[in-house]
């Protein structure tokens, strides 16, 4: 499993909360409930984009299939690790296939056919990854900054010498 310092971008549980726009009350009982949840110290509570999209995985299953997030325990490990063994591309193009009586998971390309061997939930990604990136790519009020009231000039070989001298 991977934690902070193995992905580029990492995630607090304040921003995954608000990016997945989750309750802070819901997010401590499933943090209390889901072993993948608990990080290791240091670093606390940090995730990877990876993690985000399992959490919005879990969200999608107990708000739209009704599953107690209790009922997912055992799956939570194999399903954190499923969203950070594949790419964004490749996890954005697919279906999880979840079979919570074998306790497994296992992803499939969008179009496959499933091979159903027992009862499973099958969850597109597409929705959960377009909804994750829209949050994460919105302009937040950058517009409303102000140009800079002057445009850049170009520095002469001779004056960045002088000013690397300046700074020792």
């Amino acid at each position: 499993m991977k934690y902070c310092g193995d992905t580029p971008i990492n995630y607090t549980p304040g921003q995954l909360r608000d990016i997945l726009e989750l309750p802070k009350e819901t997010y401590r009982n499933w943090r209390e409930r889901l072993k993948p949840l608990q990080r290791p110290t240091p670093p606390r509570n940090c995730y990877s984009v990876g993690d985000v999209l399992a959490v919005a995985v879990i969200r999608t299953m107990t708000k739209d299939f009704s599953i107690r997030v209790g009922a997912l325990t055992m799956v939570a490990d194999d399903l954190i690790q499923a969203c950070n063994d594949h790419s964004w591309l490749v996890l954005e193009r697919s279906k999880l296939v979840i079979y919570l009586s074998e306790e497994t998971i296992e992803v499939h390309a969008e179009e496959a056919p499933i091979p159903f061997r027992a009862s499973a939930l099958v969850v597109l990604l597409r929705p959960l990854a377009a909804r994750i990136r829209e949050v994460l790519l919105a302009d937040h009020g950058a517009a409303a900054q102000a140009m800079f009231p002057f445009p850049p000039a170009a520095q002469t070989v001779s004056e960045t010498v002088l000013s690397r001298r300046h700074q020792s």
